[in-house]
């Protein structure tokens, strides 16, 4: 899968895991495990993302 796909991936299960715990929000439920993949989908993405930047810059530089 390319890293474009996987980026597009996880952004959507972020999009439904914000509506659950939108949904566990409004309802006062707890959300805890919700929010801890929430947290990890996020630092995956950016670490893909991070890794990108980085690459573009190496290649410019050099």
């Amino acid at each position: 899968m390319s890293k474009n796909k996987y980026i597009k991936e996880i952004e959507r299960e972020l999009q439904r895991l914000n509506e659950v715990i939108d949904f566990k929000i409004l309802h006062g439920l707890a959300y805890k495990e919700e929010t801890r993949q929430h947290r990890k989908l996020l630092d995956q993405m950016n670490g893909i993302r991070r890794q990108k930047r980085s690459f573009n810059l190496f290649g410019i530089l050099f």
